[in-house]
Order: C-alpha cells, then structure tokens, then sequence
C-alpha cells in the first residue's frame, strides 16, 4: 500500500472520509503551523497553490481566527494573468479569503510587468523571505506539481536544490499558458510541506510518481521526501 510505503520513508499520510473533512484537517494544521511561527518569531509566511482543489480548506483557513497581519502570504506558482481573469490563482485566494488577504502581507506573482520582469521580481522578494513556513502543493494528473511539468526545458535545473533561482518564467506550450513557478529550492526551503489531493485518479498518479526513477517524467517526486505531509482524499468531487 502507497500509505505504508510513504510513512516508511518519513513522508506523513493522512486521509480524510470527504472533502469537507479533508478541507477542515489541512485548514487546522496550516492554522497551527503559522501560530507556531507567529508566536516563535512574530510572523510567519504561507505559499499557496491553485486549481479547483483548495477552495473548501482556503475558505475554511479564513475562518480561523489567526492574526494575518502578521502572516506573509504568496503563491507557489501562477498563470500569468491577472487576478480578474478567471485562471488566475490569484483570483482563486481574493474569493476564498478575502478577509485574510485584506490584513496579511499579500505578494502577488503576476504583476503585468513582463513575464520574465515579473519571476525577476518575485526571485528577489522570496529571496528575503526564505526559509517559508508552510508551502502547499498540489498534483497534476500527469505528476506535475507548481507549473513543474514534465520535461519542461531546464526542468532538472529547477528540480535541483542548489538552483540560483527561486521563481521561474514557464513560456506557453501547446494551449497552455505561460505561468511563473517557484523552484525546488524555494519549495524545499519550506519547514512544513503539504500535498493534498482528492480523489482515485490522483491517488494512482501519486502511485505512479512514487514508482517513477526519473523526476523529469513526473516531477512530484522530487518532492516526495521528508518533510511531507499528505492529505488525502477519496472524495474527488473538487479534485484539480
């Protein structure tokens, strides 16, 4: 079982019976994680991911009671649209959490500057925010994770640890947008790492990645190392 295979190498496995109590675990543990670091340094930061997927657990984080102004909040990677458009990650948070955005420390990815002007300019802001707190992932049904897709030009640059950069301009390919995308070594620098997924398709991809030597096939295993927590559930209804 891929449960027991991942808790023996130090990866944490946690499944939830729906979506809406999958949401409220990986609201908790977010929530928890950034009180830690609030009380231990007086802020904390949180990168975010997007899609479909985290809508029921950003809605239910805005509920919890934290002190955003003193949380940093950032995407771990975007398509590169504006926040009005309906692809936008950007957008996806300002819906689900509009009231933690208002008082938080919001740093947008897209910035309409250029696409490579705009990862410049998020490289140099992560810079001074490394190490992260809390970073969440997701997972494409063909192992992507962030906008780290398969063998994406410089894909094994950006999958090594000791990469320059942080943040990276994606160029469009096929009917996909362009996007900026944080590198493994912002994603690793994070103390608490989380992937959530829903769903059987996902489960078998995460199978799949696990069983995979080659990260350039299915980046999500570069990632599945500890610290990783994955949250877990059968209910696809809101999957990616």
């Amino acid at each position: 079982m891929i449960e027991q295979l991942l808790q023996d190498h130090g990866l944490g496995w946690y499944q939830a019976d729906s979506a809406r109590t999958q949401a409220v675990m990986v609201a908790e543990r977010i929530a928890g994680q950034l009180q830690q670091a609030i009380e231990e340094r007086g802020e904390a930061s949180l990168a975010l991911s997007g899609g479909r997927g985290p809508e029921l657990f950003l809605r239910q984080l805005e509920q919890s009671g934290l002190d955003w102004s003193k949380v940093t909040i950032m995407l771990v990677d975007e398509r590169w649209v504006p926040a009005e458009d309906e692809q936008s990650n950007a957008g996806l948070l300002l819906r689900c959490m509009p009231g933690a955005l208002q008082q938080a420390r919001w740093i947008p990815m897209y910035r309409g500057e250029g696409l490579q002007a705009d990862a410049d300019t998020m490289d140099r802001m992560l810079r001074a925010l490394l190490p992260l707190d809390v970073l969440v992932l997701g997972m494409g049904k063909d192992g992507h994770t962030a906008s780290l897709f398969p063998f994406l030009p410089e894909l094994a640059g950006y999958l090594d640890p000791a990469q320059e950069r942080l943040c990276v301009a994606v160029p469009p390919e096929g009917g996909r947008l362009p996007r900026l995308s944080m590198t493994a070594r912002a994603i690793d620098s994070a103390g608490t790492r989380l992937l959530v997924l829903a769903g059987e398709e996902k489960r078998r991809t995460l199978v799949s990645a696990w069983q995979e030597q080659d990260p350039l096939r299915m980046p999500i295993k570069a990632f599945l190392k500890p610290p990783m927590d994955i949250y877990y559930s059968p209910d696809g209804a809101l999957e990616n």
